[in-house]
């Protein structure tokens, strides 16, 4: 029998967002892939973050989802960071090395970064299935190493679009960024995801290294601020740099424990 802290956050809060939610686990090893998908079920929030150790302000991490892995989860590094910090309050960087690469992670007063490489894309007609997924709605699309851009004219599209999920299930692009320019933020996005339970993402920080880039090149500005119109509601702030993206934004904790592994 071995005990592993965790902790419980939501991440991307603001005065109209709940943010994404994620559960922290320090781990002693994370090469048991399945121990890890069957814990992550088990806590069954869009994100598990599991850490291991390698010293006060670096870690190894992966991250799953309840059902698979996940490659890069940008909500995950930031709640791990929110936690990292109240377990080394004298630390105010951290380092995370996931099989992908490297992200970093830093709090200020009240708030919380994540900075890691920029993700690009690039047009591509507008594929059938993305026409009828989105009713006629889409006026531009562009693929990426992540997941597709979407591009609508306006936010209120964004907001009340029902999709089609037959029509996107068609396809087997992963997940899908629909994106336009808002009136309250410089832009609003939605993170929909055809093939797996949730449907849709609540707050997702993978996402928003892809549309900071892509944002920044249209408004002429390297520092945005961004709106993810979930049931929940993301909130955040971007920083485009050369190649890289710096994400700022609030985290709060929804609970913490002890988690006892048994077998």
């Amino acid at each position: 029998m071995s005990t592993h802290n965790f902790f419980l956050i939501n991440v991307f809060t603001g005065q109209h967002a709940r943010g994404n939610q994620c559960c922290v686990l320090l781990v002693d090893d994370l090469s048991d892939g399945n121990e890890l998908q069957r814990i992550a079920s088990d806590f069954n929030l869009p994100a598990t973050t599991f850490l291991k150790r390698e010293n006060d302000d670096t870690f190894s991490v992966r991250w799953f989802a309840p059902m698979a892995e996940i490659g890069l989860c940008g909500h995950g590094t930031m709640a791990a960071t929110f936690a990292l910090q109240k377990l080394y309050p004298h630390v105010n960087e951290f380092t995370y090395n996931y099989p992908h690469g490297v992200l970093k992670g830093g709090v200020g007063e009240g708030f919380v970064t994540m900075s890691g490489e920029a993700i690009l894309c690039e047009e591509v007609h507008i594929p059938d299935h993305v026409k009828k997924g989105f009713h006629g709605k889409a006026v531009a699309y562009f693929k990426s190493s992540n997941k597709d851009l979407v591009l609508f004219e306006n936010e209120k599209d964004i907001i009340e679009i029902k999709p089609n999920w037959e029509a996107l299930r068609s396809s087997d692009t992963f997940g899908y960024v629909i994106t336009a320019p808002s009136s309250t933020h410089d832009f609003v996005s939605r993170v929909l995801l055809p093939h797996i339970r949730f449907l849709e993402d609540q707050a997702t920080g993978s996402a928003h290294l892809l549309l900071i880039p892509f944002w920044s090149e249209r408004f002429g500005k390297h520092v945005l601020n961004a709106f993810q119109a979930s049931e929940r509601g993301g909130e955040l702030e971007g920083v485009f740099t050369r190649d890289s993206v710096t994400l700022k934004a609030q985290c709060l904790p929804f609970g913490e424990g002890t988690f006892i592994k048994t077998i």
